[in-house]
């Protein structure tokens, strides 16, 4: 899931060293292990760093958590999704299964059930732990599939090792009291020393040799402190409009006069869910052109099972204008995060920065930019707005965001068309629908007057839509959070209809 590659040198280092202190101990000794043995060592410090380097993000082990809240205690909910991400489900538990074989071939007390057992799930514990500093959830779900893998593995090496006769050489041989030789289990210093040793050296890695401009995202007080002052927004109500609507949260605003039309509990923090693309898209064009070549990576992974996309895949290429029409006409997550990196790469100079480090950098200037055009009552901790704990806005941030999207011709022309058409520089064709149904002539809800521009839809953000309309002399922005698949589109109607 992350480029792990650059993590592999220092901890086979690690490994070595790991290795030379335990041969030290080995003569000190007097006893003798196989040449396999030593093999098996640096392997498992290998598959080690692997580990820790797809499941951590190396470097920001170290940072202060905004929150202990993003912490999923709640066993086997991931059995929710493990049909619609199955990656997720068998990911975890793959993981893990060539580590139960290591213990096993490894360690003599790893040969014991129980103790391979609870060394594995220490394992993974620990990661859970650790993620707690950095921008990955928290999850018990891990900790029962990682160990899941470790059993299977588990016996995949006891069968091994009664089966394949040089895998069990791995005894010491040693000279008693009394002259005679004798056996002695050996088990090479300790698991959890080797844990630490690699630990120390991939954060090493990470802060002081290459991740040294990594940065975690910051909250928007912080951003705050070291910016200069948002703009003064001055907002006057004096036309409000009568309706009722299902939707928890609302704002309408007429752009024109500058006065808010009608608003409930526009400055309620809520769930961004994808509205949050408008300034994934604004912060984009901060940094890149749109006729940009993006080749497409890995980080499109990323997204959740269920989570909508525009069916990128990793060796894709294409501009950051067609990227656009991927993000705001089907919401592809896996499109903000491929912009994401891009333009965090680009943020952090640095086109061989991890996948994490330019996420990391994204978000941050992504806080900022909300800030500058004064939605400072709203934190974003992924480009795709899926519900994270700690990612928030307001419906009226939401408006202030939608104002400043508007400026952008290119991407007003995106989120007022309904179907677009695109042939990618990699020679795939793909055309894409709006999910905006008040701009599409064949729904029900279609609004003649409506220009864009972003729905949303989450567990915790309802059914969402940010929408714009030109109706008579005025513009207007009209946003509804909160409400339901049918009754988005209604509500938005219901006071696009008052104004009239």
């Amino acid at each position: 899931m992350f480029q792990t590659e650059e993590y592999l040198l220092p901890g086979f280092a690690a490994s070595l060293l790991f290795l030379l202190i335990d041969e030290i101990l080995i003569r000190l000794r007097g006893e003798r292990v196989t040449w396999f043995h030593r093999i098996l060592i640096l392997l498992t410090g290998l598959y080690m760093t692997e580990i820790f380097a797809v499941t951590l993000s190396p470097g920001s082990a170290l940072t202060i958590p905004h929150s202990f809240n993003n912490i999923n205690l709640v066993p086997f909910k991931v059995l929710k999704t493990a049909f619609s991400n199955p990656l997720n489900f068998w990911g975890n538990i793959f993981l893990f299964i060539p580590l139960g074989i290591l213990l096993v071939l490894l360690f003599n007390h790893c040969q014991r059930f129980p103790a391979a057992l609870i060394t594995g799930a220490g394992i993974s514990l620990l990661i859970e732990v650790l993620q707690l500093f950095g921008i990955r959830a928290t999850d018990i779900d891990d900790v029962l599939l990682n160990t899941t893998g470790l059993i299977i593995g588990y016996f995949y090496g006891k069968i091994l090792a009664a089966y394949v006769p040089f895998i069990r050489r791995n005894v010491g041989i040693f000279k008693r009291n009394d002259g005679k030789l004798a056996r002695k289990r050996h088990d090479a210093g300790g698991f959890a020393s080797l844990t630490v040793v690699i630990l120390l050296a991939i954060t090493i890695k990470a802060y002081f040799l290459e991740d040294k401009d990594f940065l975690p995202p910051v909250m928007p007080n912080e951003i705050t402190q070291k910016s200069a002052p948002a703009p003064t927004i001055a907002i006057h109500k004096s036309k409000e409009i009568s309706a009722s609507i299902d939707a928890k949260n609302a704002f309408l605003w007429d752009l024109t006069s500058n006065t808010v039309l009608y608003e409930k509990d526009s400055n309620k923090p809520i769930a961004p869910a994808s509205t949050t693309k408008m300034l994934t898209a604004l912060t984009t064009l901060d940094y890149c052109d749109v006729n940009d070549r993006v080749l497409v990576g890995k980080e499109v992974q990323l997204i959740a099972g269920d989570a909508s996309r525009a069916w990128l895949n990793p060796g894709n290429e294409l501009t950051i204008r067609q990227l656009f029409d991927a993000l705001l006409l089907p919401s592809g997550n896996d499109a903000a995060y491929a912009l994401a990196v891009y333009t965090g790469k680009k943020i952090c100079r640095d086109s061989n920065a991890s996948i994490d480090k330019a996420l990391h950098a994204f978000l941050k200037e992504m806080n900022k930019k909300a800030v500058k055009i004064g939605a400072s009552h709203s934190h974003f901790k992924t480009p795709d707005g899926y519900d994270t704990e700690g990612q928030y806005t307001t419906a009226k941030d939401l408006a202030l965001i939608a104002r400043e999207l508007l400026k952008s011709d290119t991407l007003r022309k995106v989120v007022n068309s309904y179907k677009l058409s695109d042939l990618w520089l990699s020679g795939q064709s793909v055309t894409y629908y709006n999910t905006n149904e008040l701009i599409n002539p064949k729904s029900p809800y279609y609004y003649k007057n409506a220009a864009g521009l972003k729905t949303g839809n989450s567990d915790e953000a309802g059914s969402c839509l940010v929408s714009c309309a030109d109706i008579k002399e005025g513009s207007y922005i009209c946003v509804i959070m909160g409400s339901t698949k049918e009754g988005r589109w209604q509500d938005s109607i219901k006071l696009y209809n008052a104004i009239r």
